[in-house]
């Protein structure tokens, strides 16, 4: 596992809900903050490649734009309603606090 910091991205540019892809390690990552938190996921759906940034965040889940399938965002799992979909990697992230620097472990 490698950890990356993301050049582009500090905590000031994360939105509560709004969801955005980041490339990290040659890998599109859909990269969202909750309450504070941030969480990361695959950003290819597992079901039809669609992008998840574009999704919907309900709960503590994404909704795939394309064909509606639920994924955690902390285990990545399709939520039993989307039998459909297939686990999603996820990732931790992790912001400095006293820079803004968000970092990904992938």
């Amino acid at each position: 596992m490698v950890t990356y910091k993301l050049d582009d991205i500090k905590k000031k540019d994360l939105q509560d809900r709004k969801p955005i892809r980041v490339i990290v390690g040659g890998k599109p990552i859909m990269l969202v903050m909750i309450d504070d938190r941030p969480y990361a996921i695959s950003a290819v759906c597992s079901h039809r490649g669609g992008p998840l940034e574009k999704g919907m965040i309900e709960s503590m889940a994404v909704k795939c734009p394309w064909h509606g399938a639920l994924f955690d965002l902390k285990t990545g799992k399709a939520l039993p309603t989307t039998p459909w979909g297939k686990e999603q990697g996820t990732y931790r992230v992790t912001i400095d606090n006293n820079t803004g620097d968000v970092l990904i472990d992938v």
